[in-house]
């Protein structure tokens, strides 16, 4: 029976509670089809990975693999397939996507596993034909594939040519689980905020101040938290730099998925450039501001589900006018809780 599972890019241990949202889903939705998770190859582990090609010239073969990697080929054996966790990692042509796209090739070239790569946005964000190389070795090299929207799933079946279910992130199926159950953590109204992966740092003084002004009278809540992790590295210079113009805003660290959906669902609302932040808003119909992350993720989220556009300008004057018509905007919408919806769709990852 081909049940042992390698899960390589697991995420439920770091960055923040969305990201652990998405691999306590994952993981049981595995269990739930009689899968056993045999091992893991954690996300930081992928991403410190000690040497990987930077074109597909330079794959070599299986006993090369072994030599540099022995822990991993050790793990890649010891299973009967490998669902590879792609959330936050395949996109562009840095050293992460190609780390998690040569395993992806040596788990099926060199073990002949059963590959699945499913939770995931494709971006490669070029026509360069090296790059587009490198993606599609590792891209055919899948059983299955889902990705989370649909501008990856054109891009996998147009310039990679290979079959993709479109999907979505799996938290609403975590966030489904505990929908009931969450009760407010916060009893005062309260302004939630994240950072960005690509916060532009000078403009939180205007966000700070259009935020006082619209908002006066309420707590300001830096939300962050993990689960072993604890608030990341990157979110104390995002809070310090609102700080200046903020001098009440609070940091929250989360110490529960829980706690963290709770303190999302009950503020007024949400201003974030956080895939993850924005999903958990989004399953429970909380009012959201939000920024561009590093790809188009919720570009595209936005516009599948109608939702209003992230705010976006290189000038800073149009961005001012743009996040206040947006913060404006947000109090008037309504807004939905899309949890169902979106748990439908996240189950696709799993269709294989």
């Amino acid at each position: 029976m081909t049940n042992r599972v390698l899960l390589i890019n697991d995420t439920e241990d770091v960055y923040h509670w969305g990201c652990y949202g998405t691999s306590h889903a994952l993981k049981t939705q595995l269990t739930n089809q009689q899968l056993k998770i045999v091992d893991t190859i954690p996300v930081y582990d992928v991403h410190n990975l000690a040497w990987y090609p930077n074109h597909v010239s330079e794959f070599g073969g299986k006993e090369n693999f072994i030599s540099r990697f022995p822990e991993l080929s050790e793990k890649m054996q010891n299973c009967d397939r490998i669902v590879v966790n792609g959330e936050g990692t395949i996109h562009h042509f840095s050293g992460y996507p190609k780390a998690l796209l040569y395993l992806i090739y040596a788990g099926k070239e060199y073990f002949g596993k059963n590959i699945s790569l499913i939770n995931h946005s494709c971006f490669p964000s070029t026509d360069d034909k090296d790059t587009l190389d490198f993606y599609r070795k590792a891209y055919q090299c899948c059983d299955y594939i889902a990705a989370r929207e649909k501008r990856s799933v054109n891009t996998i079946k147009e310039k990679l040519g290979m079959p993709c279910e479109l999907a979505f992130d799996s938290l609403p199926l975590a966030a489904k689980e505990i929908e009931k159950s969450v009760g407010r953590v916060i009893n005062e109204n309260y302004i939630c905020i994240s950072g960005a992966v690509n916060y532009k740092h000078h403009r939180s003084e205007m966000i700070a101040k259009l935020i006082l002004k619209l908002y006066p009278n309420h707590r300001y809540i830096y939300l962050a938290g993990s689960k072993k992790e604890g608030i990341h590295h990157e979110e104390p210079i995002v809070y310090e730099s609102l700080k200046k113009y903020m001098p009440t805003i609070e940091m929250y660290g989360a110490t529960s998925f829980e706690e963290w959906i709770s303190v999302i669902k009950y503020s007024k609302i949400l201003i974030s450039g956080r895939y993850h932040y924005t999903i958990g808003a989004m399953c429970t119909g909380t009012p959201t501001v939000f920024f561009p992350s590093n790809t188009p993720k919720i570009d595209a989220i936005a516009e599948e589900y109608k939702l209003p556009r992230p705010v976006s300008s290189e000038n800073d004057r149009k961005f001012k006018i743009k996040l206040y018509l947006a913060l404006k905007w947000a109090g008037i919408r309504r807004w939905k809780n899309l949890t169902a919806v979106l748990a439908k769709s996240a189950s696709n990852n799993y269709k294989w």
